[in-house]
């Protein structure tokens, strides 16, 4: 069985007035996964995607521990804090963290906030989203990942 595990993202929800080639443009990074508002979603059902999603961070596969993901995102996201700064005041930009919790004989993985981190969603308005998924074999993941803690304004 696999072991529990942590998926970290960086997402930008809620945006109608650019595209996501837009953003992945002006900040140079391929997402992970993008969402277009009345589009499919892959999942089982597959679902229509109600608000348009801007996804990067660690493809599901990814084990690292959460601290490493972090410090990756982090090390693509900082450069770009200007850019970042004109999102997080228009649209819903959060960090969505997951855990996949396979089997209860081990921990939670260990989640921390550090100074790096904490420097960074001060100077951006930058929320946390977390999740908790009690089996990665769920078919209902896209339903845990869609959205985050996004609510249409």
């Amino acid at each position: 069985m696999d072991k529990n595990y942590v998926n970290l993202s960086f997402c930008i929800w809620g945006y109608e007035d650019v595209s996501d080639m837009i953003i992945s443009a002006s900040l140079a990074l391929k997402p992970q996964k993008v969402y277009t508002k009345g589009l499919l979603i892959d999942g089982d059902p597959p679902l229509l995607a109600e608000y348009n999603g801007w996804i990067f961070g660690m493809a599901f596969s990814n084990k690292d521990p959460f601290e490493v993901q972090m410090n990756k995102i982090l090390d693509a996201l900082e450069p770009k804090t200007s850019i970042l700064k004109v999102y997080t005041q228009k649209y819903h930009c959060e960090f969505l963290g997951l855990i996949f919790l396979n089997t209860r004989e081990e921990s939670a993985p260990w989640i921390h906030f550090d100074k790096r981190y904490n420097a960074f969603i001060r100077e951006l308005d930058v929320k946390f989203n977390l999740n908790i998924c009690f089996s990665s074999a769920d078919n209902r993941i896209e339903s845990y990942y869609r959205y985050g803690s996004y609510n249409s304004k």
